[in-house]
């Protein structure tokens, strides 16, 4: 099933993109899909250990079973002064 993913302030430098499309197994949770992201981008490994994440725009936790067509964002925790 495919979702979005949305990326947000440093990892999305990182990553020099802000969305992108997943192809993920029925049924994941958002905790496979943070492991399918560490493997697939390990340059922002740690950040995304230290992320908040949302699903349809409402935080969720990683246990949060993922449908089609569902939207994620990956919100890094920001500093600055």
């Amino acid at each position: 099933m495919k979702i979005k993913v949305l990326y947000f302030s440093s990892i999305k430098d990182k990553l020099k993109k802000k969305e992108e499309l997943l192809d993920i197994n029925e049924n994941a949770s958002l905790k496979e899909v943070i492991s399918l992201l560490k493997e697939k981008y390990p340059n922002i490994a740690e950040s995304l250990d230290k992320s908040m994440f949302a699903v349809n725009e409402e935080y969720a936790d990683k246990n949060t079973k993922l449908k089609e067509g569902d939207t994620v964002a990956v919100i890094p925790p920001v500093s600055g002064g």
